[in-house]
């Protein structure tokens, strides 16, 4: 029998007790594939929504808790819009509202003439008209997932609206929402003459740093610069969050998988003293059955790694299912993700069968051969 044999042969004789240790990492690791994967596509879009279509970079509020309550006063639109650098400077406002069976139903108002900056594409209909009170576009995913086609009436925050086209921008959290004309939406948010983002691009040849640094200069305080995943973490803490809630629910999981493991371990070591001093006995080195027993705790590690990282994927691809959250989240499986799951698994194995090794390789044959 080989040395892997053994160590799956002595757990699999406690298998209930295996199981459970099992069970407690595994929700550890559950957890932080789910929240991992679920913040990973949510910056993956936000970010890809903040570099829309031709856009060179986006200006937002400073110090907002997040993109989507950032509050800019639409006079700095038409401000910067007469810079001599500007080529082109749209605003858009962004805001969820409800919608039936979704009361974070993602809308955005925009103008049809920021269409191409936005890298909005009209697959169906037309443009609603600049000042439209009841016409909508609806992204395809939000069309698709809810069975919504040209000329029907929707309700968006308890007012009707009759679709007048289907857009896609290949952002999934663009595509699962609606876009409003920008007054439309200011009106029914009441929100007059406030923008979320204001869109810019900059004429070629002009350094798109050097108009950043001049927005930053003459607004700072006030307004913020958005280029790259690592200004948006930055400046806004919401996705900070999801990952920090992530870890603090993941370490009190893998806290009690670690204690399971160790539990589980120092119970298999009393039980088999007297097979441990037989052994020792027949020539087992201190060293060996150090080995075995981390072996032990080592495979319970790699076990839960792989329950949980199933658990995990199905508990994110449960969450993109519910009606409130379709087409606002799309999990993003990273390689990073899943090896820190793996690192982190094993770890919380070796460290739960550190002490119940140690004890296991202190026992002395003699000693062990008259345990009863």
């Amino acid at each position: 029998m080989s040395f892997a044999q053994l160590i799956f042969k002595n757990l699999w004789r406690q298998r209930v007790r295996s199981l459970l240790a099992i069970l407690g990492i595994s929700l550890g690791i559950a957890t932080i594939i789910a929240l991992g994967a679920i913040a990973d596509g949510m910056e993956q879009n936000l970010i890809a929504t903040l570099r829309s279509g031709k856009a060179d970079f986006s200006i937002g509020q400073a110090h907002a808790p997040m993109i989507v309550l950032s509050s800019v006063p639409e006079a700095r639109l038409y401000e910067i819009a007469r810079w001599p650098e500007i080529k082109q400077a749209v605003g858009a406002l962004v805001a969820f509202a409800s919608f039936p069976g979704n009361p974070y139903f993602l809308t955005i108002g925009i103008e049809p003439e920021a269409f191409e900056l936005g890298g909005v594409t009209l697959l169906e209909g037309r443009a609603f008209s600049p000042y439209a009170e009841d016409e909508v576009l609806l992204g395809k995913i939000a069309a698709n997932t809810l069975g919504i086609k040209l000329g029907d009436v929707v309700e968006i925050d308890l007012r009707r609206f009759r679709v007048v086209g289907i857009y896609e921008t290949g952002n999934l959290l663009e595509d699962g929402g609606a876009l409003l004309p920008l007054r439309t939406l200011q009106k029914l948010k009441n929100r007059p003459a406030e923008l979320t983002v204001i869109l810019v691009r900059v004429h070629e040849g002009v350094s798109v740093e050097d108009v950043m640094a001049r927005v930053e200069r003459e607004y700072g305080g006030s307004l913020i610069t958005l280029r790259s995943a690592e200004e948006f973490n930055r400046n806004y803490q919401s996705l900070s969050l999801v990952r920090a809630g992530s870890w603090l629910i993941s370490l009190l999981a893998l806290v009690i998988g670690g204690i399971g493991v160790m539990n589980t371990m120092i119970m298999s070591v009393f039980e088999r003293t007297r097979e441990i001093g037989i052994l020792r006995a027949v020539g087992w080195r201190r060293r060996r059955v150090l080995q075995l027993i981390l072996g032990e705790s080592l495979m319970l590690g790699a076990i839960a790694a792989i329950v949980g990282t199933l658990l995990g994927w199905g508990a994110a691809r449960a969450v993109t299912l519910l009606p409130q959250v379709r087409g606002l989240i799309g999990p993003l499986y990273t390689p990073e993700l899943f090896t820190k799951a793996l690192v982190i698994a094993l770890l919380v194995g070796v460290v739960g069968g550190l002490y119940p090794a140690y004890r296991a390789s202190q026992i002395s044959p003699h000693e062990a051969l008259r345990y009863e």
